[in-house]
């Protein structure tokens, strides 16, 4: 037995791969949604096939509030697009950030939330965004 003190190295290795795993299912179960519904079948439905995976992510979780009807089509469409662009845009790179893939889909998540409540300017959204983030680093 060896008194060497254990590296959890393996331990941020595998749950940062749960973690993947768990985006990867979720994206897949989108497109499986998307490619095998009638629903999604129609021109109307056409815009989700150039979806990268973080926008069938998106598209996955905001399915649930356009089903509720607390967005139309075309708000759902927009909304995607639009958090699509502000997770790409706003967000540093997980290098700089600190944040896992999931961690970044889940402080966008909150600003949707956010927006459903109240009008943010594009300013007050990244104010919003970096703090978020901070309070990410916090936990972590």
């Amino acid at each position: 037995m060896s008194s060497a003190p254990e590296d959890n190295s393996n331990d941020s290795l595998g749950s940062t791969l749960e973690r993947d795993d768990e985006f990867a299912q979720v994206v897949f179960d989108g497109r499986n949604l998307l490619k095998n519904s009638k629903e999604f079948q129609k021109d109307d439905w056409a815009w989700t096939t150039e979806l990268d995976d973080g926008g069938v992510f998106i598209f996955s979780y905001l399915l649930y509030d356009y089903k509720q009807q607390v967005l139309s089509l075309s708000r759902l469409k927009e909304s995607v697009y639009m958090l699509n662009v502000l997770r790409h845009k706003m967000l540093p790179a997980q290098e700089k950030s600190g944040l896992t893939l999931l961690q970044e889909f889940q402080v966008i998540f909150t600003l949707y939330e956010r927006l459903k409540l109240e009008e943010m300017s594009w300013d007050a959204c990244e104010g919003y965004l970096t703090e978020q983030i901070t309070k990410h680093r916090k936990t972590n």
